[in-house]
């Protein structure tokens, strides 16, 4: 069975990540050897309350790489950020409107094909300890056809991760739309805090596209090379200490000190980078003259009726990191794809994304 015109908000978090280690020991192994840096709970967890002593624990761990490799305490960071990192609110308007359910039973039957244990039912995928699936949502003309809530409650709010990149796009692409903003012309036209440096020949275009030429690419040997440009910007967000020496940067420390990659120029190589994402947002607060979470309050969250904020957590300086750590409601995330489909009037009362 197949569906068409589907708005899909799936809420998952496949992590990894890593703890400060000495210089004796693979600093992977370390990391994973850190209390709470291994899976030992399952999803259904979440539903019932975490006691005192794990979450103090977790609070005691908490840092970057720690979050990295993906383990229980991980699990609680994903639901519970605003508690270990500054935090900024974009508001809902007072009128809550609940998406309308049309739950088809028949869709828990559709097939679905893992590589590790082959054929599965949509039903049997949502649950199966392996794939850690905390909750699923199908959107199709804007109705709720389909949702399970393995690990988490309905009420519960997740970080989007990554997906979270789409609202500064969308936002960049609106900005565009009304002038504000050239495609063509250097990122550092915009952001000044970066004049100077690589990015001077670095275009907006290019850095939307992931094309910057910069050697700052998320790979797997990057992520888990706790002194790569990946994850000192991700130990920058957070308020971690570089690994190499110790010192606290901010990203736009980290990104003055980027390297251009030897005989690439921009615009020739897609090379995904949440750098590139920070960068456009303060693109966005320096065109807007506020801060992102007010912007996207204003051109987005107000508009679409959610049932509860949205948290975007910052850095230690106040910058929004909306590369990935925003955190709703997973019908709240579905309203946000919901905006891109025929369908937005089932979440907005006049249109929010451009037809353009």
């Amino acid at each position: 069975m197949k569906l068409t015109s589907i708005a899909l908000a799936l809420s998952t978090a496949v992590l990894a990540s890593t703890a400060i280690a000495d210089d004796t020991q693979n600093p992977v192994e370390a990391a994973l050897s850190a209390e709470g840096a291994q899976v030992t709970l399952p999803v259904e967890a979440a539903k019932q309350p975490f006691s005192n002593e794990f979450v103090d624990a977790a609070r005691a761990g908490f840092n970057n790489f720690h979050w990295q490799m993906g383990g229980d305490h991980s699990f609680y960071y994903n639901m519970h950020m605003s508690e270990f990192m500054p935090t900024a609110v974009a508001s809902p308007s007072e009128n809550y409107k609940p998406l309308v359910k049309d739950i088809h039973p028949e869709l828990a039957k559709l097939k679905v094909q893992t590589e590790s244990k082959g054929e599965m039912t949509m039903e049997d995928y949502l649950v199966d300890p392996q794939f850690r699936t905390q909750g699923f949502m199908l959107i199709h003309e804007g109705k709720i056809v389909y949702e399970a809530y393995p690990g988490m409650k309905p009420t519960d709010r997740h970080i989007w991760a990554s997906a979270a990149k789409t609202t500064v796009g969308t936002v960049v692409a609106m900005l565009a739309e009304e002038g504000k903003i050239d495609h063509n012309k250097m990122i550092t036209d915009y952001v000044p805090e970066l004049k100077g440096s690589v990015w001077d020949n670095v275009s907006v275009l290019n850095t939307l596209n992931h094309a910057t030429g910069l050697d700052n690419e998320e790979t797997g040997a990057s992520i888990m090379n706790p002194d790569s440009a990946v994850v000192r910007f991700f130990a920058s967000a957070f308020g971690s200490p570089r690994y190499a020496t110790g010192e606290q940067e901010s990203w736009v420390d980290v990104a003055l000190d980027t390297k251009k990659i030897e005989g690439e120029e921009a615009g020739q190589q897609f090379r995904y980078a949440s750098m590139n994402t920070i960068v456009l947002t303060q693109m966005i607060e320096n065109i807007e003259g506020t801060t992102w979470a007010k912007v996207f309050e204003d051109r987005v969250w107000s508009k679409v009726n959610a049932r509860q904020p949205m948290l975007i957590n910052q850095t230690p300086d106040g910058m929004a990191i909306a590369v990935g750590l925003v955190s709703t409601t997973l019908e709240d995330m579905a309203r946000w794809g919901t905006l891109f489909t025929p369908s937005w009037g089932a979440v907005a009362d006049e249109p929010v994304i451009s037809q353009a």
